[in-house]
């Protein structure tokens, strides 16, 4: 597909109601990884993301429990489940969405992923996750790192390093970085290992949004809504680079 060694992995630490780039690099592997084995951030990609509104976006995010450590880990992160999160989110959706044209297809199947009790937010963050892939006919096995670990797959290190690993572990020829990857990536430990690298390059689709104007960068539901099904072409073509 890409002139590429195959299997092709992709790795990325969790998001919360991703963005289309999140989506679209999701569709250029073989095999995805989710990297939750990092440090978690309040405030951040982590437990929030964004979805339009009359007059511009407003934020989706999930309350988490303060830790006693000041350096928290994604499988550690616990949701607050004393506050009615679930249900603020539900109702900002329905505020934002239920005159799109695919609300009465999306929101239901939301409802249904909102109806199971969660701890921590990894476990919500994956089944959201999955859902998206399933939308957008992402159709590969997906893993988290830290079960890899517990199975006893050697997944550490930092940068070039985890990566190679973590390529190691899927028997992956190829590695999906985003375009930062090439500030840090060390080709010669890449080139040492025979693994072939390429970097997404993703250009944000316009498109016709439920209100006037258009806001790039919204979590992948606000094209679920507005074309469903249609919404895997409106990604538009896969591209990245080599260097």
């Amino acid at each position: 597909m890409y002139n590429m060694k195959s299997p092709i992995l992709v790795a990325h630490q969790p998001e919360f109601f991703p963005w289309l780039g999140f989506i679209s690099k999701a569709r250029m592997g073989d095999v995805y990884y989710i990297l939750d084995t990092v440090q978690f951030m309040k405030e951040h990609w982590h437990s929030r993301n964004k979805i339009r509104k009359k007059d511009g976006w407003l934020w989706l995010t999930t309350p988490i429990l303060q830790s006693k450590s000041k350096l928290l880990m994604w499988p550690e992160a616990k949701i607050d489940n004393s506050q009615n999160w679930k249900r603020k989110q539900l109702n900002s959706i329905k505020m934002c969405y239920s005159r799109a044209k695919y609300f009465k297809e999306i929101f239901p199947e939301l409802e249904e992923i909102y109806e199971k009790d969660y701890e921590y937010l990894i476990d919500f963050s994956e089944e959201i996750i999955r859902y998206a892939f399933r939308k957008f006919d992402i159709n590969i096995p997906v893993y988290r790192t830290s079960n890899l670990i517990n199975e006893g797959h050697d997944i550490s290190g930092k940068k070039s390093d985890l990566i190679i690993k973590m390529c190691k572990t899927a028997n992956a020829k190829t590695f999906v970085f985003g375009q930062d990857g090439k500030t840090y990536i060390e080709k010669e430990k890449f080139e040492a290992e025979n693994i072939d690298y390429i970097f997404q390059r993703f250009v944000h689709p316009s498109y016709t949004q439920r209100y006037d104007g258009f806001e790039s960068h919204m979590s992948f539901i606000d094209l679920l809504f507005n074309y469903g099904k249609e919404s895997k072409n409106i990604l538009g073509k896969i591209q990245y680079d080599t260097e």
